[in-house]
């Protein structure tokens, strides 16, 4: 009994506090928790697929990242893919804007998923007229 108590009044108070927080605070909170979850560890697949074009050449699926490459999105605002074994690296510019927009490589792009509960995989979607471009990141689980 004594820790329903407990809980109903943590519960209170919690949605209390969230209350009084405006919504541009609860954005920014929100945003940050996605931004430490795409920053947290490597991303071991990106798949980059374009589709929707009229002409069939146009519509194409690619690796973004070889088999000994990885990708670490940094708060820095730098996509750095690494190579096994190398010292070398090379970056792509993104910014989360929100948690459920990202730009990246210079083009801007809905997340499918609500990134705040998903770690394996982060999908951008970007729609222009009848073209998709779509990129799939993954992490091994």
């Amino acid at each position: 009994m004594k820790t329903r108590i407990t809980l109903i009044l943590f519960m209170a108070v919690s949605i209390i506090g969230l209350s009084s927080c405006s919504k541009e605070t609860i954005d920014s909170i929100t945003r940050d928790t996605a931004l430490n979850i795409i920053t947290a560890g490597v991303w071991q697949k990106a798949t980059k697929t374009i589709s929707g074009n009229s002409d069939n050449t146009l519509n194409i699926t690619t690796e973004l990242l070889a088999e000994d490459q990885t990708l670490n999105f940094d708060k820095d605002g730098k996509a750095w893919i690494k190579t096994e074994g190398s010292d070398v690296q090379t970056s792509k510019n993104y910014n989360l804007s929100s948690p459920k927009k990202m730009t990246f490589d210079g083009m801007d792009y809905d997340i499918k998923e609500n990134i705040v509960q998903s770690i394996a995989t982060l999908t951008l979607i970007n729609i222009t007229a009848s073209v998709r471009t779509e990129i799939v990141f993954k992490r091994k689980r």
